[in-house]
């Protein structure tokens, strides 16, 4: 009686497990379709999860914005490293739409081949990628507003996964915003052009036309010009405290600022042309009620990022590295940050260093010097015949390498107790600030004008501007990211999708190694058989001349050994892939079915455990 029991609960456990592990399959598969965005994010790097400045932007949107979004059926298949990539892409535009209460609208377009949705994804300007076949196949984004305002991703990349966010809330916020930003601009060094003294046009003012309204603002200012969107300081000095509190205040109010200072601004012209008797900038009173700590008496000095210049020591000119001219790379830009992500170099010259020294503020490094760079006097530094060899051995290093430029965050206290005497403005004093900080704060001013990013050449008549440096686009960039409020300020690169099996990868390797000849010699064979085809074709249509039977033989011949080539290339194809796709099926079904079974197993260890346990029970 007792075993006859034992037997039935055993069974009734292995049944369940099996129903169990049916149940959780087709729960998975349908709750996967049915609440595609009601999902718990357990990947390491919440990629996909919104962040809560994007949160915060889609839900307080005005404007409503369509999703177009061109995802080719083929893609996957052509590029089968993309799958993973192309489900982020998608649950990340899914979960836009959740966020956003209505004001985004999905639609998924499958651009098949001449179709007029292949014509609607041309049409918006989505790059087309040429399949194995020579079909165009999609993968981009094309967004719209009420106010026929667009914004394209013309095609998703790998290479910006990281920066995938990034990318769709900038496209949002330009949308969901009417005109081109307006960026207040002080303007200490001269951008504008000056036709007087021959000057032209920094480039950099130049760009920045061209994506934002600039308005130059100029002698004391109480008022910032309407719609502000960004308030850009360069170079200031002897701001009077009326101009000092209208910017302090802006910053109070969570206002997006972007500050360049200099310990020796370079590139200052003084009055007549003559240099300037004080060529440095800084605003100390702002600076040090906020807990940001800049010594104008010092420039970072950096053997490693160092141009190699020529200096006149002993009255002869000798090449040495000019310690505080740097053409910062690699380590020292920051890629995790969206506006660093793509630039290469960024060249500074005798730039001053930032840190911080309250609680509730920091600075977030944005370009650094290296671990052998530190600190020198500027007085020592600017000299022209200096012997940067022995200043050298001078450098003062820290524990951490200086930071040349940095994001400043936190909340922040007013430089001023109350407004200034005679103030007319009409907005009430902010002792402390309401917002987080959103300022980005650049130690060398001089990197903004042409000396220290473009060349200017003459082709064919006309005057060209060419960057040797990265400069314009880090302002750009800064800009572009500050005007879309600290919502995409706080937005930093995060992981990516794509986790290789190295198994996998081995297994492509070994079968590449083992085919890719054989493929090769197929192919040469291939071309040589089409050819004589081709020859022997043309060679019956001149003149109308009619094919011997031998010629016909040989035709058919080559027609034979050409769909045997076509049939043997691929089967070679075939073989190069077969390994390797078994294994990513039995880690595919391992992975849907293999919790489950799992799970199933522990439940009848622990049933069957417990059955044997338990006492049999007397009879009645």
């Amino acid at each position: 009686m007792t075993g006859k029991k034992s037997f039935g609960t055993g069974r009734l456990v292995i049944i369940a497990a099996i129903l169990g592990a049916i149940i959780f399959g087709c729960v998975n598969i349908v709750s996967g379709q049915l609440f595609r965005s009601a999902r718990i994010d357990l990947t390491d790097q919440h990629l996909f999860s919104l962040s809560q400045g994007t949160r915060t932007l889609i839900g307080d949107l005005n404007e409503p914005i369509r999703f177009r979004f061109f995802m080719s059926s083929g893609l996957t298949k052509e590029a089968p490293q993309l799958a993973a990539f192309a489900s982020r892409v998608r649950s990340m535009l899914d979960a836009y739409v959740a966020g956003s209460k209505g004001r985004i609208a999905l639609e998924t377009i499958d651009a098949k081949p001449y179709s007029e949705d292949e014509d609607r994804a041309v049409a918006f300007g989505i790059s087309p990628i040429r399949s194995s076949t020579g079909d165009r196949l999609f993968f981009g984004l094309a967004a719209t507003n009420s106010t026929d305002g667009k914004s394209v991703i013309a095609s998703f990349s790998p290479e910006r996964e990281a920066f995938l966010e990034y990318d769709l809330t900038r496209l949002v916020a330009e949308l969901g915003k009417r005109g081109k930003p307006v960026v207040a601009l002080f303007d200490g060094l001269g951008l504008s052009a000056n036709p007087q003294m021959g000057l032209r046009e920094a480039q950099v003012l130049t760009q920045m036309k061209q994506f934002f309204d600039v308005k130059p603002v100029e002698g004391e200012v109480e008022e910032l010009p309407e719609n502000t969107r960004v308030v850009m300081v360069v170079h200031p000095q002897n701001l009077t405290d009326k101009t000092q509190y209208t910017l302090d205040q802006w910053a109070m109010n969570g206002g997006a600022t972007l500050i360049f200072v200099d310990p020796n601004a370079e590139n200052q012209i003084g009055p007549r042309g003559a240099p300037p008797p004080d060529a440095s900038s800084d605003l100390p009173k702002l600076f040090k009620a906020w807990g940001v700590v800049y010594d104008v008496k010092k420039t970072v000095a950096d053997p490693t990022y160092a141009l190699q210049t020529e200096r006149a020591i002993d009255g002869r000119p000798t090449p040495m590295l000019n310690l505080p001219w740097l053409a910062l790379r690699n380590e020292a830009l920051r890629k995790n940050e969206a506006i660093l992500a793509q630039l290469s170099a960024i060249v500074v010259t005798s730039a001053g260093a930032f840190d911080t020294n309250k609680d509730g503020v920091t600075l977030r490094p944005l370009m650094t010097a290296s671990a052998e760079g530190g600190l020198l006097p500027v007085a020592e530094t600017k000299e022209r015949t200096a012997d940067m060899r022995k200043l050298a051995t001078q450098i003062e290093r820290g524990k951490t390498p200086p930071v040349i430029a940095g994001r400043l965050t936190g909340t922040l206290e007013s430089a001023f107790p109350a407004k200034p005497e005679g103030s007319t403005r009409k907005e009430e004093h902010i002792a402390k600030a309401t917002k987080p900080a959103n300022i980005i704060l650049v130690g060398d001013a001089d990197m903004v004008m042409d000396r220290n990013w473009v060349q200017r050449r003459n082709m064919l008549g006309t005057e060209v501007a060419q960057a040797f440096a990265n400069n314009g686009d880090f302002v750009i960039n800064a800009i572009e990211q500050m005007s879309g409020g600290v919502a995409l300020a706080d937005l930093r690169g995060r992981g990516v999708s794509w986790r290789p099996f190295e198994r996998i990868q081995t297994m492509e390797a070994e079968a590449n190694q083992r085919y890719s000849a054989k493929e090769q010699q197929l192919q040469a064979r291939l071309k040589e058989a089409e050819t004589k085809l081709q020859e022997l074709g043309r060679g019956g249509q001149q003149g109308n001349e009619v094919l011997t039977p031998q010629q016909v033989e040989t035709i058919e011949k080559f027609k034979t050994e050409v769909l045997a080539t076509r049939e043997e290339l691929r089967a070679t194809q075939f073989a190069l892939r077969s390994d390797v796709d078994r294994l990513k099926s039995s880690l595919t079904a391992l992975n849907v079915a293999g919790v489950p079974i799992i799970a199933g197993l522990i439940a009848l260890f622990f049933a069957l455990r417990r059955s044997r346990r338990e006492p049999p029970k007397p009879s009645a």
